[in-house]
């Protein structure tokens, strides 16, 4: 069974050849040796050859100019140059013009050269392995390029669209909740108990699809950077304290108790206070209306180490499941179970998120069932936030 042929061996000294057949005649690769250059050309052209080796001194072609028409055939053979003496211009040529691996000095040990020739494979294999690699992951990533483009598309237009609907929704919504109003107050006539709890469902109905409208709005707005946000120096425990005091009638009515622990001489923050404001209700909202017994305590203290006014919306509720946890932000997530917790649009903590990013700050969940939750948020005493 012949041996595919990998290496090409070129000399003009029949006696060299002889010697380099007799070497490799047990080898697993087939070698071919020739005296004749075009011989070894058409070689190259049929068979899988690796390695070609070429004297430098030859009666009609030098070895460099051999070389160099095999790296024009093949660039990933790995071409050997043989010189029996030492001459500078030679191996510059070889080097600059035929790219030559490596040079052998005549004689040759016989070990040295089975050792370069393992190594020439060894070289030609890996090369064509990494380009290989190298393509795979090229032809991958015009994969990935093509799909972020389609998906930034597709994310393109259902903003469009969204935009679009929601401006479209506000006016008839408007009116629908004007005339649930108007009916509700009396004006249009006695109402029976029954037309009054229906139409007052209707007005919470009306009253979330609203919200929600509005809180997709804000949400594109912020995430395609139009939300225009007014920057200020403020003192974020006075915000903290008035969001407070604006939910204790609230939670005192629910039997909640609601109390503040804000420290004093706070460091001033670059802010929007009406944006804080969101975060803020959102939390307490959110807090209020998975807490049944116990209450609500919201903390406002400065971390020199780290330079942040750090704030903390603590609920003594049934707390966050760790697998939810990561979910909290993303959007349209409910908090616990939205059958029993009605009038949430799932967008309030996303929306929390994209105002304490764009004033440069962090926001996150601490909880674990059966022990409360706690939502925090730093903002920076520096100013870091998005421009």
């Amino acid at each position: 069974m012949s041996k595919e042929i990998n290496i090409v061996f070129l000399d003009d000294e029949q006696g060299i050849l002889n010697s380099i057949d007799r070497l490799f005649v047990n080898a697993s690769f087939g070698i071919f040796t020739t005296s004749d250059y075009k011989e070894a050309l058409n070689i190259i052209d049929r068979e899988n050859v690796k390695v070609v080796l070429s004297d430098h001194r030859m009666p009609n072609i030098k070895g460099t100019e051999f070389l160099k028409m095999v790296k024009a055939k093949n660039e990933n053979v790995v071409r050997i140059l043989f010189t029996g003496y030492a001459e500078f211009s030679s191996a510059e040529e070889a080097i600059n013009v035929a790219e030559v691996y490596r040079f052998i000095s005549k004689p040759w040990d016989k070990d040295e050269l089975r050792h370069t020739i393992d190594q020439a494979m060894e070289h030609y294999d890996l090369v064509l392995e990494n380009k290989s690699l190298l393509e795979a992951t090229q032809q991958k990533n015009q994969e990935l390029e093509e799909l972020n483009k389609k998906l930034q598309y597709m994310y393109d237009k259902q903003k469009e669209f969204t935009s679009t609907v929601s401006h479209e929704l506000r006016t008839p919504l408007a009116s629908i909740k004007s005339s649930v109003d108007l009916v509700l107050s009396g004006e249009t006539g006695e109402l029976n108990e029954d037309q009054i709890n229906f139409l007052s469902k209707s007005k919470d109905n009306v009253d979330r699809l609203s919200r929600l409208i509005s809180d997709i709005l804000d949400l594109a707005k912020m995430e395609d950077g139009k939300m225009r946000l007014r920057f200020e120096l403020n003192d974020l425990g006075i915000i903290v304290g008035d969001a407070v005091e604006g939910y204790g009638p609230v939670c005192q009515e629910q039997g909640l108790f609601i109390k503040s622990d804000i420290a004093s001489r706070l460091p001033k923050v670059i802010c929007d206070v009406d944006k804080i404001h969101q975060v803020l209700n959102n939390l307490l909202g959110n807090a209020m209306k998975f807490t049944e017994k116990g209450g609500i305590t919201v903390s406002c203290h400065h971390k020199p180490d780290s330079n942040i006014v750090r704030v903390c919306v603590k609920d003594t509720g049934p707390g966050i499941a760790a697998k939810d946890i990561e979910k909290l932000f993303q959007k349209f997530q409910q908090l616990g179970d939205s059958r029993q917790h009605v009038g949430g649009t799932g967008l309030g903590l996303s929306i929390c998120k994209e105002i304490i990013d764009c004033h440069g700050g962090k926001i996150w969940c601490e909880s674990e069932l059966g022990r409360g939750t706690s939502f925090c948020f730093v903002l920076p005493v520096e100013e870091r936030r998005k421009h």
